[in-house]
This record gives structure tokens, sequence and C-alpha cells, in this order.
């Protein structure tokens, strides 16, 4: 009996362990034969362990190493089972070998490593199973640390499954959201908008997955309608197709927005742009669309070139433009006289800075640039012998010239 208390005392490392194993010796649940069986169980499972962990079976340090990872995953096991209750821990040493308390306490960190490591898409787990097991029993894993562990875990794995059930919902497809590792909570939220918001106040056909201009869309038809009633209203039909396990996290999700995002939308006193590009990325996502960028950036250009035109689109302004560019001038849509003069003088000078015209028109919406190209060339074939005409040194010809094709104040 004396030895086999020797050989138990060295797994009596584990907090748990040492508890349960005191308490069954000292209230008789365990006897010397199933003492016994323990330490022969232990020592067989030790050396499973260490071959499972890629260890030599023959090294004392991996085996001694092995024992402690054993009697980690037993003490959680029993712990975590029983809940404390070290009546039922005594009677589990009793009942069940000792191996399959421990494959118990195996079983509870491969669940944890099943589980979603992150919020995001298609995060992959850089470790594996036994990797992970290895770091976590390191590290030590306490009954309280696998509890949180666990409940964030599936916490995050609920998450993702709703958030792959409302894409799926909105015909989207997967395996964009993995490969951008989509953020989880920003998707439910985006989808839930949409579902809620969107799909009445947007126009679109038929529900699908906002881009950037869809999700813009909707915030502008939601500031709108507080603005022509005072409130903004919501569609919640889409929850009743809502599968049960996920209903308290939707809830959840849309009184947050109606709280928290509605309220900024809503509110005049900041620009909606400004609002938007905040929440996109703090709240939202949206799948990129390269033909929001192209539709942004024509835009830009657009209101690049009405300042620069003064929103003036007839042929005379807009060659009048080219003119002063084509002179190295500050650019304008309408001269006077003596700006006139000025420009035909630096023409003859330094010859047409056609480079500059070129930059200019560039910049004109893509779909004028043709046209306005084919303007230019038109007069500048027909302006060259004026421009050119230094006999003319008082202007006389050049300048009526110029004045029946550009916007000239004589």
């Amino acid at each position: 009996m004396s030895s086999i208390k020797q050989s138990l005392s060295a797994y009596e490392n584990g907090p748990y362990l040492e508890k349960a194993l005191r308490y069954a010796a000292q209230h008789q649940v365990l006897n010397q034969e199933g003492l016994a069986a323990i330490i022969n169980d232990a020592a067989t499972g030790s050396v499973q362990i260490a071959e499972y962990f890629g260890n030599s079976s023959h090294l004392r340090q991996h085996l001694e190493d092995a024992k402690n990872k054993m009697v980690s995953l037993v003490s959680l096991y029993l712990e975590h089972t029983c809940d404390s209750d070290l009546f039922q821990a005594a009677q589990l040493l009793k009942d069940k070998p000792f191996r399959t308390l421990s494959r118990g306490g195996s079983q509870m960190l491969k669940a944890l490593y099943a589980l979603p490591e992150d919020n995001y898409f298609g995060s992959p787990r850089l470790e594996s199973e036994a990797e992970f097991l290895k770091k976590q029993l390191t590290k030590g894993m306490t009954v309280t640390k696998y509890r949180k562990h666990l409940k964030d875990g599936t916490l995050t794995k609920l998450k993702l499954n709703f958030a792959t059930w409302l894409l799926k919902q909105l015909g989207a497809n997967i395996s964009a959201f993995s490969e951008l590792h989509a953020p989880v909570e920003h998707v439910i939220r985006t989808c839930i908008l949409s579902l809620a918001y969107g799909a009445k106040k947007a126009v679109s056909k038929g529900a699908n997955f906002p881009d950037e201009s869809a999700l813009f869309e909707t915030f502008t038809a939601i500031r709108k309608e507080w603005g022509f009633i005072g409130d903004v209203t919501s569609s919640k039909k889409f929850l009743s197709d809502i599968p049960p396990e996920f209903n308290e996290y939707a809830l959840q999700t849309l009184a947050s927005i109606e709280q928290d995002d509605i309220p900024k939308i809503v509110n005049a006193s900041i620009a909606l742009q400004v609002t938007f590009d905040q929440l996109k990325v703090t709240q939202y996502f949206f799948l990129y669309n390269p033909m929001d960028a192209i539709s942004k950036f024509d835009q830009m250009q657009a209101d690049e070139w009405l300042t620069m035109t003064g929103g003036n689109e007839d042929d005379a302004a807009l060659l009048t433009l080219l003119l002063c560019s084509a002179a190295g001038m500050k650019l304008k849509t309408s001269l006077k006289a003596s700006e006139a003069k000025k420009a035909l003088l630096a023409i003859r000078m330094n010859g047409l800075l056609e480079d500059e015209v070129v930059k200019v028109i560039d910049q004109a919406p893509h779909d004028e640039i043709d046209q306005l190209t084919a303007l230019w060339q038109d007069f500048i074939e027909e302006a060259k012998p004026y421009f050119q005409d230094k006999s003319d040194d008082k202007l006389v010809q050049a300048l009526p010239f110029l004045a029946n094709r550009c916007q000239i104040a004589l």
C-alpha cells in the first residue's frame, strides 16, 4: 500500500486531481486495487501522450512531461464535468479508467480548437491540433479559462453561422467574404440594416448584399425619410424567417442599429458623407465594387471641370478656356479685349503650348474629351494663319477672328 501511495503522489500535481484523489482516499471511495489501476493506466497513458506529441517514450524527461499533461487533462475534465463536486469526481475516478478521463480532457480542448479563433470569415488555424493542445497544457488551462474560451468561441461560431445564413438569404458568394477576411459582426449588421431599412427605401431590384453605393443609398434614404416625416420606419418581417438559435442576436443587433446608428444617420448637422465614412469602417462592411471607384472618380472629375468652366459649356467659353492654356495664361472662360491681345502676343512669341491644352482637356469628363479635342483642332486649323501673321502687328485681323469664335468682350 505504501509503494502505491508513493507512486500516486507523483500524479498529484494537478490542483483539482490532487483534491479528488485525496478525497477518494480519505472517504474510501478508492481501495488499494482501484489506486493500483490508476497508477498502471496512467503509466500506459503517459507513453501514449508522449508519442502523440512526437516525443520519445523512452526518455524520462519526455515521460515526466507527458505525465504532467495527463494530470492536467484529467484535472480539467473532472473539475468541469463534476462542477467542482469532489464526491462526483471521486466516483468518476473509481468508475472510469484513468485514460478515459484523460481523453475526456483532451476532447474538451479539441472542442475549443474546433471553434472559430476570431470574429472574421476565413481565418485559418495557424497551428495544428496537437500544437494547440500542447500550448494550452503548457500555459495551464484552468476550468475558469476553459469555460470562458468555450463561451466566447461558441458565441463566435453562432455569429459566423448567422452571418453565413444571412448572406445565403441575400444570395451572396460566401467565398468572397472569406477571401476578404470580412468581420463577422459588421457583415451581420450590414445584412440586418439592409433587410430592415434598405429593402423598403433603397431603389433596387430584390435584396442583395450591398456594395458601397447601395449602402450609402440606404443611409441617404433613411435621412430623407427623417426629413420628411420626422421618424424612420423599418420592416421586421425578415425576423420571422430567422432560425430560433439566431433570434436573440438578431434582435440585439437591430436594437443597436436603432439606438446607436440611426440617430447619427439622421443628424442633419453633420454631412451624411462624414457620418457614412465613419460608420462604414467602424460598424459596417461592403463588397468592393470597382465601378464605385470609377463612379467616384468621374464625379470628382465632373466637379472639378464644373469649377474650372464655371458651368459654362458653350463652345465659345470652352475655346476661350483652351486659348488661355495655349497662351500660358490664367484659365478663364471669358476675356477682355486687352487679355485677348495678351494671349495672341504670347502665342506669337512662344508658340502654342499644346501640352498645356491637352492637360486641360484631360480634366474634362471622360465622355466629353473626344468632342472637346475635335473642337480645339478645328479651331486651331482655322486660327493658325492669324496667330502666325506677324504683319498684323496691330491685331486688326486676329482680334476680330477670336471675338467671333471665343468669348471676348471688345
